[in-house]
């Protein structure tokens, strides 16, 4: 991701809005409507984490936005970016109707030879059963980790044998500030804006989702709408979890971060 290029120019766009309720995720969505824009909307994918393991027809553990793909140990790094963990599925735990992303202190060594001192774990839409698109909205609510030195995100990365590096990040978060939330638009530009939450985005779940249309995204949380970036889409996508350990504020010694997912849901009209 190139969002730490940006902070200075694009923190003049901060925005601020009260916190408002979200009711938890029901056990079948059906016909629930986003949290954010309103209008006709047909879900079409949607994981509510009921089951007790990740559902790998649709999610799959390994990103193409990865460079160090390793199949011994499972998983994969990136290593020369400022990601300082080896992503790999057992850090990923679903119970109790929650996915939870656990980055902790690891010692891994990559088939390529890379290591790695943090472990966790990714998820990305590319099962049998996954979901890729272009234009549509789609949304998390999560709930983010609180130690310093964490970069938990909910994004799009272009579909495998696509290799145009082109993303949005519906949020990124660095734990070590909670009170900025950067949601952008990556592709021949980058656009988009940092935004000022008036709650703790570690104390409990929220809301966080992206319209991505044609004509542009536009950014909610917990239902309102607190951004807009300009431009066209790069093409199809799948979505992308991670709680990646970040290399510009790494986390105290012993330190274990988790994101809690409670449901991911994408809608198209």
């Amino acid at each position: 991701m190139w969002l730490i290029r940006f902070l200075a120019v694009m923190s003049a766009l901060a925005m601020s809005f009260a916190e408002r309720p979200v009711p938890a995720s029901p056990s079948d969505p059906g016909g629930v409507k986003p949290v954010g824009p309103g209008g006709r909307w047909t879900l079409k994918f949607h994981d509510e984490f009921h089951g007790s393991s990740v559902n790998e027809a649709k999610w799959r553990f390994r990103s193409t936005a990865e460079s160090d793909w390793s199949d011994q140990p499972y998983g994969t790094g990136n290593p020369g970016s400022e990601q300082l963990e080896f992503d790999r599925p057992g850090n990923c735990s679903v119970s109790g109707g929650t996915l939870t992303i656990t980055a902790r202190p690891d010692g891994v060594r990559s088939e390529a030879g890379h290591w790695y001192d943090w472990s966790s774990c990714l998820i990305t839409s590319t099962g049998p059963k996954g979901y890729a698109f272009r234009n549509g909205y789609v949304e998390i609510r999560a709930k983010l980790p609180a130690p310093p030195g964490f970069w938990p995100s909910f994004w799009t990365w272009p579909v495998p044998g696509n290799w145009q590096p082109a993303e949005t990040d519906v949020f990124e978060y660095f734990s070590d500030n909670r009170r900025r939330l950067y949601l952008t638009r990556h592709s021949d530009s980058v656009q988009g804006c940092v935004h000022t939450p008036r709650f703790d985005p570690s104390a409990g779940m929220h809301v966080y989702g992206a319209d991505i249309q044609d004509w542009g995204t536009d950014f909610y949380v917990d239902g309102e709408r607190v951004c807009h970036a300009p431009g066209p889409p790069p093409g199809p996508a799948n979505l992308v979890v991670s709680n990646f350990v970040y290399a510009g504020g790494p986390p105290a010694p012993g330190s274990v971060g988790r994101m809690v997912v409670d449901y991911v849901r994408a809608w198209e009209r």
